[in-house]
């Protein structure tokens, strides 16, 4: 699927420069205490909801014109595609290494909000904030928050089941 959008990406020095700004803002979100972002409630992940990540949800808000759980709600239908379902980039780095390269994210997130129709002038500061706060989640909650109840297209729901480590067994 992104490989039909390649040719909107930005490149891979553009990347970097994104990937920098990543950095940078996570870094400012993770050193300021928890207790000064509440959680965005309604976003499962428990009662206090997902961590919060204000300044990047503001410009997403001001962006979109929607509120941030709207968007959210939108992104991860989107996001779950690549990072939940076998033969995603972010699903494949997952699990093989447990971590997520932030220029993957990046790749990822900017070419799911040009499908989502995001304005192009915007892309790359969205493609910012949304990457941070799906980092940010990540690292405060477990991808598991963000895949929660994910499942291949057409296979049919059979009541809510407990993962183990998601890891193929050998005779798969």
């Amino acid at each position: 699927m992104l490989v039909t959008m390649a040719a909107n990406l930005p490149s891979d020095g553009e990347l970097d420069a994104l990937v920098l700004e990543v950095d940078q803002q996570l870094r400012t979100l993770q050193a300021g205490p928890a207790a000064a972002f509440p959680g965005v409630k309604g976003l499962r992940a428990g009662p206090e909801g997902l961590p919060a990540a204000p300044d990047q949800q503001a410009l997403i808000e001001k962006v979109t014109g929607a509120p941030f759980e709207t968007f959210w709600q939108k992104y991860l239908r989107y996001l779950r595609k690549d990072l939940c379902l076998p033969g995603g980039l972010l699903y494949e780095q997952w699990h093989r290494w447990k971590d997520l390269e932030k220029k993957s994210a990046v790749r990822v997130s900017y070419a799911w909000l040009a499908a989502m129709g995001i304005p192009t002038a915007s892309l790359a500061p969205v493609a910012v904030a949304a990457t941070v706060f799906l980092l940010n989640v990540a690292l405060k909650v477990g991808i598991d928050a963000v895949c929660e109840g994910c499942k291949p297209e057409g296979e049919a729901p059979d009541g809510p089941q407990k993962k183990t480590s998601g890891k193929k067994s050998k005779s798969e």
